[in-house]
């Protein structure tokens, strides 16, 4: 199937034209519910971590093992 839309129009055919468009819309995912509890700079906090990540690599992914690791033998436990 070949889609000839236009592809500077700003609604898909399938789309209401009344629907709010994404870039106007609120803030969702992480950043958005950190917004909403009141934390000031998300992203500073992302950076130190991405850059901690970056620093470290094997502490953290240690640390990622052991939390799946956990999760594995609660989620067996609790069958």
């Amino acid at each position: 199937m070949v889609d000839n839309l236009n592809p500077t129009s700003q609604f898909h055919p399938y789309q209401p034209m009344d629907d709010m468009p994404q870039s106007e819309r609120s803030e969702s995912g992480l950043s958005g519910v950190m917004k909403k509890f009141g934390s000031a700079d998300v992203t500073e906090s992302l950076g130190k971590l991405r850059s901690y990540a970056r620093a470290n690599p094997g502490k953290v992914l240690g640390g990622l093992a052991a939390v799946a690791i956990g999760i594995g033998l609660l989620r067996k436990r609790s069958k």
